[in-house]
């Protein structure tokens, strides 16, 4: 993968994205599986038709996976054409430990907050916070 960020060839590494997005995506699947087979129980305990059945899992492949394809095609468009520097790589690592440290704490103080949207939307936010604070102080 490596070898790939410094290529200059955009099939290739629009390739080792999806590579790399389908490994990550089997790693993240034993983390969170349990969503999906809930999702899928539910639907079963429902009794709904064929049709209907397979609807609600287009419908949940359509707002749970798409928005994932798009975030990897716009960071394979974008980072495609220049690669990070040092810098950039080291504030980009800080931000993921920081909200998986984030949704951590969550999970054992308030795990009821995962399934709300605002209080997702607050550990991102303080996140990118803490991360910008943590930048500019080291810049200065």
């Amino acid at each position: 993968m490596r070898a790939l960020v410094g290529g200059e060839k955009l099939p290739s590494l629009l390739m080792g994205t999806i590579a790399l997005a389908i490994v990550a995506n089997s790693y993240e699947l034993l983390c969170t599986a349990g969503f999906p087979m809930v999702y899928t129980r539910a639907l079963t305990l429902n009794q709904l038709s064929t049709g209907a059945y397979y609807g609600y899992l287009a419908l949940y492949n359509l707002i749970y996976v798409l928005p994932l394809l798009a975030i990897v095609l716009v960071f394979t468009w974008t980072l495609g054409s220049r690669k990070l520097r040092e810098g950039e790589a080291r504030v980009l690592k800080l931000l993921s430990g920081i909200m998986m440290m984030g949704l951590g704490l969550l999970l054992l103080v308030y795990p009821e907050g995962l399934s709300d949207a605002l209080t997702s939307l607050l550990v991102i936010a303080a996140a990118l916070a803490l991360t910008g604070v943590v930048s500019v102080v080291k810049k200065g």
